[in-house]
């Protein structure tokens, strides 16, 4: 185990992330023991440094934020909900949303690194000089990633509702219902972490906008048309729920939904290669992947 190769520190976190959910489930099912009470925050806390640190030497490999291909992106996507989780973890204490959160990280995070072709080297190309085009590409591509990490938390926070909504209408004691949060609760959450995720999507876009009206051969039709789709889609959402229009279970289902034709794009947008002048590799606006 090389504790400065980031595939191995990605291994360790998901290990972290792992105990976590699985203390936090035996919690939720009464099999509690005193000494296991902080180990489901302290392991989130534990794997989300450990994971935090492999994305930076991946970065000094890369020169540029890790968002190269699928394993960079979905670790990305993980970072980005944990830290969200932990932010958010001293404004709304939801019960279970760290395990779920822990679960999630673990079980997309172990696929990233299983996944065949996950995890080309295109680093390693003669001609490559660094991911980004420019710090504003960086930029767009981050933040818009970022907002997908509180996507993930809203869909998470949307399967919380809807098995809550379910215990509540079978009208019968459900041992997971009893350790969730108020039904309310979570309808609160999921429309302000829509609000959020927006915002940060619609500043993603903007940025991306500003380097897209200098360099329009860089951005494909394809990429261009998804991408406003996807914002357009979570727009909708979020000024339906403002006028009560979409709430409840509907609210709920359109939110995982949404989160799902998210990650599917990811596999639709790219950039046009660049291999003029400066050889620099240029990249989409979720920092799409590069063939070795």
């Amino acid at each position: 185990m090389n504790l400065n190769d980031p595939r191995d520190l990605l291994w360790i976190a998901g290990i972290c992330y792992g105990i976590s959910f699985f203390v936090g489930m035996l919690k939720t099912f009464r099999f509690e023991v005193s000494l296991l009470n902080q180990v489901p925050v302290l392991g989130i806390a534990l794997g989300f440094l450990i994971q935090t640190r492999a994305l930076y030497l991946r970065g000094l490999e890369v020169h540029g934020c890790p968002l190269g291909n699928t394993l960079e992106r979905i670790q990305f996507i993980l970072w980005s909900l944990i830290l969200a989780f932990l932010i958010l973890r001293f404004i709304w204490r939801l019960n279970l949303l760290g395990t779920f959160c822990a679960g999630l990280a673990m079980g997309a995070g172990f696929l990233s690194l299983i996944l065949p072709g996950s995890d080309p080297p295109y680093w390693t190309d003669p001609d490559y000089l660094r991911l980004f085009s420019n710090p504003w590409v960086e930029l767009h591509a981050s933040i818009a990633i970022f907002s997908y990490g509180l996507f993930s938390l809203l869909a998470i926070v949307s399967g919380m509702y809807l098995v809550q909504r379910n215990a509540l209408l079978s009208r019968k004691h459900r041992l997971i219902g009893s350790f969730l949060p108020p039904i309310h609760d979570l309808e609160h959450a999921g429309f302000r972490l829509l609000t959020v995720g927006t915002s940060f999507l619609t500043l993603s876009i903007i940025v991306g906008g500003m380097h897209w009206t200098r360099h329009p051969e860089f951005v494909t039709t394809t990429k261009l048309y998804v991408t406003l789709l996807l914002w357009f889609g979570y727009a909708i959402l979020f000024f339906l729920r403002v006028g009560n229009r979409l709430f409840g279970s509907k609210f709920a289902k359109a939110s995982i939904a949404l989160f799902c034709l998210a990650i599917l794009s990811l596999s639709f947008v790219n950039s046009k290669s660049k291999k003029q002048e400066s050889h620099v590799v240029p990249s989409s606006d979720l920092s799409l992947a590069h063939s070795p």
